[in-house]
């Protein structure tokens, strides 16, 4: 593989880092690793991680860094190339497993209907190129907090950046938010969210293509939730701009952190008048909420 195919259009990346023995510890501190760079989903199991970026953004440097990181812990990599249109055929043949987060059970179309009653709302996701099938941890954390204020999401309005499969912007509709709005980088993620908002009949949810830069019409503190599951560096740059369509006394819910993260997240926020009331932990990974003074 040579940096002239960065050049190819519709063309992901796919770095995989596989070791010997089955450690899903592992698998955490090989995304904590390579979440850094630009890769902007990932797949993992107990003996690899898999990191998908767009061919344009990984070029022969950040291929020598990923290839320094596997030498330094001892791990193999493979470099694989996946069309867009491959994806569907790729998740049939290595599709995730149902996933029950607190009130919420978290299926692809091909698995079965129900949890068995365990559960009080059904996610379907058809996840593609998209980030959020609910098994990265801070999918999960995003849910179960989703759920556990439910009481004061309903009859709200919610906005979710970083959407993805529309996952979090899923759950908040089923449980009751008054509208949604998901914002996502990616054109053809949008897509995606848009056919799982069909899958789970949600018309009370709308996408935007773009960055917070497509929050620029939205009035001041419009909404009183607002949750955001992206890279740190994305938190950071964008986190006073969240911060200001959020309505007073609202409350902001912040993943797609690491633990090491904490200290500096908090601290931004609170110089912009954020009020840091939890910090939850599943291994190495964070979810923060913040209260707007």
């Amino acid at each position: 593989m040579n940096d002239n195919n960065a050049k190819k259009a519709g063309i992901y990346a796919v770095a995989l880092l596989h070791w010997e023995e089955s450690n899903e510890e592992t698998a955490e501190i090989g995304v904590a690793f390579l979440s850094d760079l630009p890769f902007d989903y990932f797949e993992t199991n107990g003996r690899w991680v898999k990191a998908y970026g767009k061919w344009e953004h990984i070029d022969l440097h950040i291929q020598l860094e990923v290839k320094e990181i596997a030498d330094r812990q001892g791990w193999a990599i493979e470099w694989q190339e996946i069309e867009r249109q491959n994806w569907n055929e790729d998740w049939e043949k290595n599709y995730f497993e149902p996933l029950t987060e607190s009130g919420f059970y978290v299926k692809a179309p091909f698995h079965p209907d129900t949890s068995d009653g365990q559960v009080e709302h059904t996610i379907v996701i058809q996840p593609r190129m998209s980030f959020g099938t609910g098994h990265h941890a801070t999918t999960q954390l995003m849910l179960k907090y989703i759920w556990q204020y439910r009481s004061e999401i309903q009859g709200k309005r919610v906005l979710d950046m970083g959407t993805g499969t529309g996952i979090l912007a899923i759950a908040a509709s089923l449980i009751g938010a008054k509208e949604v709005l998901g914002v996502e980088i990616d054109d053809w993620v949008v897509d995606n969210a848009n056919d799982n908002l069909l899958a789970n009949d949600r018309e009370n949810v709308s996408l935007v293509c773009g960055t917070a830069e497509a929050l620029r019409s939205v009035p001041n503190e419009y909404y009183p939730i607002v949750l955001a599951n992206i890279h740190r560096e994305v938190i950071l740059s964008d986190l006073s701009e969240y911060t200001r369509v959020l309505s007073p006394g609202g409350w902001l819910l912040l993943s797609g952190l690491q633990r090491a993260d904490e200290s500096m997240v908090v601290a931004y926020g609170e110089s912009i008048g954020l009020n840091h009331s939890l910090t939850d932990f599943r291994g190495d990974w964070i979810c923060l909420q913040f209260h707007k003074l």
